[in-house]
């Protein structure tokens, strides 16, 4: 059963996330304290890559992790499971993202009673919040 490290709430230190996504998640945590009960960061999910043959036994768990897909933030709240991409000035590689990683991640943990997918960005796009909607996705803009 995977779980969720942290819990929610203003940190300062992220795995992976660029200094512009960092600056999004914590003004939307900030506007929205009680969203969530846990979190983690930077969740594997999908498919491992194959490590090259040759590589150094001592390496082959860091390569697997760097080649992995990531999500950026799973939140947890009441079973349900918010797989959450944060992405500044969104645009449609952004769903295909989260969905993906959304369904990868329900793949890999069947038992889930809910897998949410939620894009969260700056800037409103045209037609973004639409397709968002069609496709399922929480879309919020901070």
């Amino acid at each position: 059963m995977p779980h969720a490290r942290f819990p929610y709430g203003i940190i300062t230190t992220f795995s992976h996330l660029a200094q512009k996504e960092k600056v999004i998640w914590q003004r939307f945590m900030a506007r929205n304290p009680e969203w969530a009960e846990l979190v983690d960061y930077d969740i594997c999910c999908g498919t491992k890559d194959r490590v090259p043959a040759g590589t150094r036994v001592e390496t082959e768990e860091d390569w697997s992790y760097l080649r992995s897909w990531k999500i950026d933030v799973l939140a947890i709240k009441g079973g349900i499971h918010f797989v959450i991409e944060v992405r500044p000035s969104a645009d449609l590689g952004a769903i295909g993202g989260i969905l993906n990683k959304a369904i990868m991640y329900q793949r890999e943990h069947p038992g889930l009673p809910e897998v949410e997918p939620v894009l969260i960005t700056d800037l409103e796009r045209p037609d973004m919040r639409a397709l968002c909607a069609e496709h399922d996705i929480g879309y919020i803009v901070v």
